[in-house]
């Protein structure tokens, strides 16, 4: 099978006659397949025709009796979609999905498990909340009162106002605002605060208003409860805030650390069976808004997993990663 005519085909640069000779082969199947997972991954800025060479060369030395070798290292590519297609993705959803809601005084809001919530302050910030996910604030925002609490995570754009800063609470750590976007990670039951700052200023205060540090655009910081350690670096702030636009991004992270973000954007439990999956790097970027059975397809495809789903009428689905 010629993969070089396949990457053509994908990417709508293939002749009538290679056209014909795909949809024709004896490796039709394969094809089929190939297209599928290609159909249901996202866009990613970072290198997307070398990633989706590397999953061409997979499948090659699959055929070639070594993808034994090729799992045990402990890394997965996936198939990224080329970065137009993923720019119209991102235009539907953006324009598509989720309720928006817009409050004048106290507040409080959970969000369930495989949705997200759009709100409007009175302020005129706006904060988009991802999956099991609580916001509230007490007190007027009139009278420049601009303190909020959350837990899990949350995208804000905060409306200016140099006279009254935005005060984000979390379980560990406190963040003031003077006009700026940067999301927010601190979910109840996880050990780290994650925050990273697209524009402005952001100050990173201890429970006690000690100042930290601030952070300058660009920056992430990451809080850890147990060893209280806190890390700054300058990051891809996309990859922090793709769950936004509709996307899940990972960059090699632990396909044990994968399970617990799925678990809440599809309020879906899974088991993982083999302690060595837990520990295996995936990288890659899928879009959300997929069915889970579908995104399962893709991990299957492209790293050492293989799962089942067993329906819990009356509970949430039971998935196993094997």
């Amino acid at each position: 099978m010629d993969h070089q005519q396949i990457i053509k085909y994908l990417a709508g640069n293939a002749s009538e006659a290679e056209v014909k000779e795909i949809s024709s082969s004896d490796h039709k199947a394969e094809f089929i397949s190939l297209k599928k997972v290609y159909a249901l991954t996202a866009t990613s800025a970072e290198d997307s025709k070398r990633v989706w060479k590397e999953e061409i060369a997979r499948r090659i030395r699959r055929t070639d009796n070594l993808r034994r070798l090729y799992t045990y290292t402990s890394y997965a590519a996936i198939i990224v979609l080329f970065f137009a297609l993923g720019m119209v993705v991102q235009k539907q959803l953006k324009s598509g999905r989720g309720s928006e809601m817009v409050y004048a005084s106290n507040m409080a809001v959970d969000v369930p498990l495989g949705q997200m919530s759009n709100l409007t302050l009175p302020d005129g910030t706006t904060v988009q909340l991802n999956s099991g996910s609580h916001f509230a604030y007490a007190g007027n925002f009139k009278e420049g009162e601009r303190v909020v609490e959350m837990e899990g995570e949350a995208f804000f754009n905060v409306a200016k106002d140099p006279e009254h800063p935005f005060v984000v609470k979390t379980k560990s750590l406190d963040f003031k605002v003077y006009g700026t976007s940067f999301n927010i990670q601190a979910y109840d039951g996880e050990n780290e605060v994650n925050t990273t700052l697209i524009e402005g200023s952001l100050g990173v205060l201890s429970k006690s208003g000690k100042e930290y540090t601030r952070l300058v655009p660009g920056e992430n910081i990451n809080y850890n409860g147990t060893s209280k350690e806190l890390t700054v670096k300058n990051v891809n702030t996309d990859i922090y805030t793709s769950w936004q636009k509709g996307l899940i991004t990972f960059r090699n992270e632990k396909l044990s650390d994968i399970a617990k973000k799925m678990e809440r954007w599809y309020n879906v439990e899974i088991q993982i069976e083999d302690p060595k999956l837990a520990d295996e790097l995936y990288f890659g970027t899928i879009m959300k808004n997929k069915p889970i059975d579908q995104i399962l397809e893709v991990f299957k495809m492209t790293s050492s997993l293989d799962y089942r789903i067993v329906p819990r009428p009356g509970k949430t689905t039971l998935i196993y990663w094997e």
